[in-house]
């Protein structure tokens, strides 16, 4: 979903620039700069209490920084109200109104506004029609499913035709299938509509699933900013690595450091290993972390002969989802590697509890975490 835009992203729409926030002695936001470009679907991902929600209250103008400034569009819109902004909110519970119908619902910012009824009905009648709720125009909120409801929040939200969207953990009340479903939708409404969408989630897969880029934040600050696939695939410690997906990781010795490349003692994946390596690293570190994704090794009952690093263990524990099976397989010196395989025949057999199996990777696949 992850579209490449960025030929059309080139300058700064809404930037944060060295914003806090205070609650006392408590920092829930801690001096963060952020550059979010024209168009784009940008989340901000963190665990509860990370400041990602606080953060965007002082977009929204729902909440005064401690210092710093917000500007959207070229304009500081720090101290503006915000009813002034060319941004809108989308809050988690939705907020419909329970004795409106869901043409009322959507229509209620623009009769506020005391827009001319004919002009109301046009434009309401074309939201409706984007976000596939034409014929559920004259229902009440009871009347409706948990997507449907989203639905009608994003459109009463979007009516407006605000520069800025801010949504506040958008599909947490779907259920797993209809998220998916959803946030197809999700992305085909915001590409359309070319507004600039700023999420912010706990939710992982969502994150992956709808950004252009995303920022990774906890106590209050940014560890990592970037596309999905480069966040999940060069996280930049072991915090992100671990937050972001699933992911094994073990103690390894430094045994030498060449021009881009380091070599380390793993015993747990079977010893030496040569890793592509261009940070860089103290040079009293003796300890450091290798790491692999569950689905980036390959699990056997027997090698196939063109396996270069491999080793040895036993199954543990076993599950079975139908698309995939995970493993958790005991090494010799005691550690336990998890393992997803994807399930790809319906003839397959099944590896399972105590067998003994052969784990093999490619070695571009380790990484090397410093933090």
């Amino acid at each position: 979903m992850n579209n490449d835009n960025q030929t059309t992203k080139k300058q700064p729409f809404i930037e944060i620039k060295g914003i806090s926030k205070h609650f006392g002695d408590f920092v829930a936001v801690n001096k963060v700069d952020l550059t979010i470009f024209k168009g784009e679907l940008f989340s901000i991902l963190g665990a509860s209490g990370s400041g990602k929600t606080t953060l965007l209250r002082v977009m929204a103008g729902l909440a005064t920084p401690t210092e710093g400034s917000v500007v959207i569009d070229g304009i500081d819109m720090t101290h503006i109200p915000p009813y002034e902004r060319p941004v809108n909110i989308m809050f988690q519970n939705y907020a419909l109104f329970p004795h409106m119908t869901v043409f009322d619902n959507v229509a209620y910012g623009l009769k506020k506004e005391k827009m001319p009824k004919e002009e109301i009905k046009s434009k309401v009648a074309q939201m409706l029609e984007l976000v596939k709720l034409s014929e559920y125009s004259h229902r009440k909120p009871d009347q409706l499913s948990g997507g449907q409801s989203q639905r009608v929040a994003l459109a009463r939200a979007l009516v407006k035709q605000p520069k800025v969207l801010l949504l506040d953990e958008p599909m947490a009340a779907l259920d797993k299938k209809l998220k998916q479903n959803t946030a197809f939708e999700l992305v085909n409404i915001q590409e359309e509509l070319g507004v600039t969408f700023i999420i912010v989630t706990h939710d992982q897969e969502e994150a992956m699933t709808l950004s252009d880029r995303i920022a990774v934040m906890e106590e209050g600050q940014f560890l990592q900013i970037g596309p999905p696939s480069e966040i999940y695939e060069n996280p930049r410690s072991k915090f992100i690595a671990d937050f972001v997906g699933n992911i094994n990781m073990f103690a390894a010795t430094i045994l030498s450091k060449q021009t881009n490349k380091i070599v380390v003692n793993c015993p747990t994946l079977g010893g030496q290993h040569e890793i592509d390596f261009d940070g860089s690293i103290a040079d009293d570190i003796e300890s450091i972390t290798l790491a692999i994704r569950p689905e980036k090794i390959m699990i056997d009952n027997q090698l196939s002969g063109s396996e270069n690093t491999y080793i040895k263990g036993i199954v543990e524990d076993f599950g079975y989802f139908g698309n995939l099976s995970i493993y958790r397989v005991k090494t010799s010196d005691g550690n336990i590697i998890q393992v997803s395989k994807q399930n790809r025949y319906r003839s397959e057999r099944v590896i399972s509890w105590d067998d003994e199996v052969y784990l093999s990777w490619e070695p571009s696949n380790l990484l090397l975490l410093t933090e």
